[in-house]
């Protein structure tokens, strides 16, 4: 179970994350914690790796 969970965060974070234009504007215009927080509690695959990081708590 724990291996699944983090492969599915590692694909969403491969596939949509890397290279995200909203990420890096948010990153350039205020800073890097601001684009995390953003990602975090915003973007709706941030809050889709967030759900599955609290799977394995």
């Amino acid at each position: 179970m724990k291996q699944e969970t983090l492969y599915k965060i590692n694909q969403l974070e491969q596939k949509y994350c890397h290279g995200c234009l909203l990420k890096k504007l948010n990153r350039d215009r205020e800073n890097h914690t601001s684009a995390h927080k953003f990602c975090i509690s915003q973007c709706s695959v941030g809050l889709k790796i967030r759900s599955h990081g609290n799977q394995l708590q």
